[in-house]
């Protein structure tokens, strides 16, 4: 039992940092689109 709550928690952890790390990307995307914008 103690096993499947660890794995639980794994991936909860897995996907929280996952979606942090998108986010991340997605902020750092729009930072270089502002500044270089397009002709």
């Amino acid at each position: 039992m103690k096993n499947l709550f660890a794995i639980i928690g794994f991936a909860v952890v897995v996907k929280k940092g996952y979606d942090l790390y998108c986010e991340y990307r997605e902020l750092k995307h729009e930072k270089e689109a502002d500044r270089s914008p397009a002709p």
